[in-house]
């Protein structure tokens, strides 16, 4: 059965969950992040069905996130690039390291950690205002209507809460 999309849903979570939100795609975005850019290794290093990776890299390279590059010609065997748009995901990746190591890393702590290259520091995720530099949070802000905000399916309820 295929997936429902979200992408006629006025809402941008909606729309990028489309993207990047499919069991998998979110680990190996982290191994392209990691540095792993061939399809074998990140295949092992998942453990993920050859059908299942393909079907998601395909998604990935469809939506401009990773481009494919041959590497060898025999057999043909290709490497996966992150875009800028690609990229721009690291944020999104980080963060979810970020609470997946307060919330879920258990006794022995967290199984990775991540050094900011510029200072040489082990460091987290923090969201702050691209304005102020104020850290941002549930308390912190409050959704308001967008230019392109529109109540439809999907957004039906939400939309008139925002709308008040």
């Amino acid at each position: 059965m295929p997936k429902q999309s979200f992408g006629d849903i006025s809402c941008s979570i909606a729309r990028a969950v489309d993207v990047v939100g499919q069991r998998w795609t979110p680990l190996i975005l982290r191994d392209l992040f990691a540095g792993l850019t061939r399809f074998e290794d990140i295949r092992r290093d998942l453990g993920i069905a050859s059908n299942v990776l393909t079907a998601r890299l395909d998604e990935l390279e469809s939506h401009g996130i990773v481009e494919r590059r041959q590497y060898q010609t025999a057999p043909v065997r290709y490497e996966y690039l992150l875009t800028e748009k690609g990229r721009d995901l690291y944020p999104v990746i980080a963060t979810l390291v970020a609470w997946g190591d307060k919330w879920l890393a258990g006794a022995d702590g967290p199984p990775a950690l991540l050094r900011h290259n510029t200072c040489g520091r082990v460091t987290t995720a923090k969201t702050v205002c691209a304005e102020c530099g104020e850290v941002l949070d549930a308390d912190t802000t409050t959704a308001t209507p967008g230019p392109g905000a529109m109540i439809g399916p999907g957004t039906a309820v939400i939309g008139e809460f925002i709308a008040r």
